[in-house]
């Protein structure tokens, strides 16, 4: 929405992911800590994403391109290179003292009224992105933002604040997926979420062409996730090897890209 890209997101994903879990499992934390330490880190890595592209002047794919690396590399350093789950034995000798509790696992396995938690939550975070995307002032200067940044200057909008509190709001929403991750699978997995930004890239262009938006909107990506996340369950069902999941999942980015700009094109003629 604000003209950028963040490669970062799904090694933040899986930094949140492994901390979540050695927070209650290797230091036996409360579960409110739990739950905001990997938020912090979520605004950490994006603020430097920020700081390399607003400060420093580098290039939005190559500054989160560089995070995603370091990211990646911090979480399997930390981990040592094992996913972490109830009882492991430590590399220093006896096992983890803490465990997962009850409360934090029914975040991603409990439900409410017949749904998942997660889906509730889902729900609730569409909802409200797409009430201030759409319906807020914040939401209007983000899409000038991105829409034209000189304008946006001379109208008086801070481009470079705009774009920081954008991609902060990125590695937060990273970290809750992987909060959201630890709870639903029952263990820090390493790299979980490696495979996840392409998806999440497939699901926002798809969501471009929904309702004729022809922009970035909450709803679209929420149609465009769904979309995605039935395609795999799909080819899950019909047992395709998963090693075959990434021409699907790459055809369904071309084609949604293809779409996309399509559309814009013929926007552009048409005015």
């Amino acid at each position: 929405m604000v003209d950028g890209f963040d490669l970062s997101v799904g090694s933040t994903m899986s930094l949140s992911t492994v901390v979540t879990a050695s927070l209650m499992v290797w230091y036996d934390m409360p579960l409110w800590l739990v739950l905001l330490l990997p938020l912090l880190i979520g605004v950490a890595v994006g603020l430097v994403n920020s700081l390399l592209i607003n400060v420093i002047g580098i290039p939005d794919l190559l500054a989160t391109l560089s995070m995603m690396y370091i990211v990646a590399g911090l979480h399997r350093t930390y981990t040592e290179g094992y996913s972490i789950y109830n009882n492991m034995p430590l590399t220093s000798g006896g096992t983890a003292p803490g465990q997962l509790s009850e409360a934090f696992l029914w975040i991603g396995q409990g439900q409410m009224l017949g749904l998942p938690v997660p889906v509730w939550i889902m729900v609730v975070m569409v909802l409200a992105s797409y009430v201030i995307l759409s319906h807020t002032r914040w939401g209007r200067i983000l899409y000038m933002t991105g829409g034209n940044a000189e304008a946006a200057t001379l109208s008086g909008v801070n481009v470079k604040r705009v774009k920081t509190w954008a991609y902060i709001v990125s590695g937060v929403f990273a970290s809750m997926a992987g909060i959201l991750f630890t709870a639903r699978v029952g263990s820090g997995q390493i790299d979980a979420g490696a495979p996840l930004l392409m998806e999440a890239v497939a699901a926002v262009f798809v969501g471009y062409s929904v309702l004729g938006a022809g922009k970035p909107n909450a709803l679209g990506t929420f149609f465009g996730a769904a979309v995605i996340g039935i395609l795999l369950n799909g080819l899950t069902i019909q047992n395709l090897p998963y090693y075959a999941f990434d021409i699907i999942k790459g055809t369904v980015l071309v084609a949604a890209l293809a779409v996309t700009y399509v559309y814009a094109k013929n926007k552009f003629v048409k005015t």
